[in-house]
């Protein structure tokens, strides 16, 4: 009988050592050395201190926030103590807890894989590899300018990280095209006189020399509209050399807004002022509202209620270049 209980005693032992080993293993620390390297944020020293982790530099987050705060790569950081999860909201200016780029400790440390969810925007993020040390997270710097919009490269020579956050100046707009450059007999289906978001005269002779040009209906408030305005962006791009325009069209009641939408979304098609010469066509009481308009300003046969991703307009936009 006292055989059998020490067997038994033994067994729970080794289950209780395995259950350890594993627990803690998951939770195995590594190494965290002081990165020798320096930093620069869009050419001005940063002093901050990072750490090498499998010959990865990670950065404190919050030391992150803070360096490009005042940059247009600025992000905030919350953490959720009810959901043990870190928010981040680009754009949104980022509030200083006392913590930033001072040191956590003295030397190298140890790191141990974050257990936090990580949300960007209200999306969950499960693409970074996060470290604990000394209770703060430390990230990879490109996988965060990757995920925020800023640029890291390294200068070998100096031993530097750089950081970019400056946006390129957008390009100047396309001069509209002039009356004088249609036929003399130019009796396009729109005729009309507006401005686009910079100020610029267009008219319907913007239809001519062009194979298609494709009209969208949009407004800064309608989700389906901003969801598929960067495929209309990247058609725009990708049909250019088959002769197809894209132009947006929005609401002058709301232009502040739209046109801030617009910049956000790296929206280079332009975008003009709505006037009562669309009605006809696009006064439908939807929105987005889409038509596609030939060479010669006629109006195609459909007028397009609804969004539509990349693959759908592009299979409208063949169908019409055949």
């Amino acid at each position: 009988m006292k055989t059998n209980c020490r067997k038994r005693l033994l067994c729970l032992a080794l289950v209780l050592v395995t259950m350890l080993t594993l627990s803690t293993g998951a939770l195995a620390a590594e190494n965290a050395v002081v990165s020798r390297q320096k930093l620069t944020v869009d050419g001005e020293n940063a002093p901050v201190t990072a750490y090498n982790i499998q010959d990865n530099n990670y950065f404190k987050l919050r030391d992150v926030a803070y360096l490009l705060s005042g940059t247009d790569a600025r992000f905030s950081v919350e953490y959720e103590e009810k959901t043990n999860s870190i928010r981040i909201v680009t754009g949104e200016a980022y509030t200083a807890n006392g913590s930033e780029l001072h040191p956590i400790g003295k030397g190298d440390q140890q790191a141990v894989k974050s257990v936090q969810t990580l949300y960007i925007n209200g999306r969950k993020d499960s693409s970074m590899a996060a470290y604990n040390i000394n209770d703060y997270n430390y990230f990879k710097l490109r996988d965060l300018g990757a995920a925020l919009g800023f640029g890291v490269d390294y200068d070998e020579a100096s031993n530097t990280i750089l950081v970019t956050t400056k946006s390129e100046p957008a390009p100047e707009p396309a001069p509209a095209p002039q009356p004088g450059e249609v036929p003399a007999d130019w009796s396009p289906d729109i005729s009309f006189t507006t401005v686009d978001m910079y100020g610029d005269t267009w008219t319907d002779a913007c239809f001519a020399g062009h194979k298609l040009t494709v009209v969208n209906l949009w407004a800064y408030w309608c989700g389906p509209c901003v969801s598929e305005m960067p495929d209309l962006q990247k058609l725009a791009q990708a049909y250019a050399d088959k002769g197809v325009q894209m132009i947006g069209v929005y609401d002058a009641n709301d232009e502040p807004e739209n046109i801030k939408k617009a910049k956000e979304l790296d929206i280079l098609y332009p975008c003009l002022r709505y006037t009562a010469d669309f009605d006809p066509w696009m006064n439908t009481g939807f929105i987005p509202v889409t038509i596609i308009v030939d060479e010669n300003g006629k109006v195609k046969d459909e007028v397009y209620v609804g969004s539509r991703n990349y693959n759908a307009w592009a299979e409208i936009i063949e169908g019409y270049l055949k």
